[in-house]
């Protein structure tokens, strides 16, 4: 009987939590009519394949056009006695346009940048997989912070 309840209260307690997604499309208020790489680079079209689920149209919200241009930079920052690098610097720059959709007026130029410091590795594959992990999660926090702006135009 103890275990019974014990385990009513606790699905009692988790059922409350109230659980939902932190970018769901459903409290967004506006909707991303069309999205246009300007570098039409792979950096770009990984960046706006993140909006791909915002682009469901909706009469209440406003519709925005983007225009995303991205840059990637690696920087050797310190390197050994011997001259071998060290220390890599990975710098990822977005530049997105917001369009009205209505009216095709600029609203606005968000500029976003991240960087990251990581050492070097002596197994080059292993280094490589990191750089492309570092990139990822970079993308997803720039990605993050245009939606954010997204919702306070």
């Amino acid at each position: 009987m103890k275990k019974i309840f014990l385990f009513l209260c606790f699905f009692s307690l988790f059922n409350c939590a109230g659980y939902e997604p932190l970018f769901s499309t459903k409290k967004l208020s506006y909707y991303i009519v069309s999205i246009e790489n300007v570098n039409n680079d792979s950096l770009t079209k990984k960046i706006s394949k993140n909006f791909d689920n915002n682009k469901i149209k909706n009469i209440n919200k406003k519709g925005y056009l983007l225009e995303i241009s991205s840059i990637k930079n690696n920087v050797v920052t310190s390197r050994n006695s011997k001259g071998q690098v060290s220390t890599y610097e990975m710098t990822l720059g977005v530049n997105v346009k917001v369009f009205d959709s209505n009216t095709n007026l600029l609203i606005d130029i968000l500029k976003f940048n991240k960087t990251f410091n990581y050492n070097n590795r002596v197994n080059k594959f292993n280094l490589n997989q990191y750089k492309k992990d570092i990139l990822q999660g970079m993308i997803n926090k720039i990605s993050e912070d245009i939606t954010i702006k997204l919702q306070l135009l």
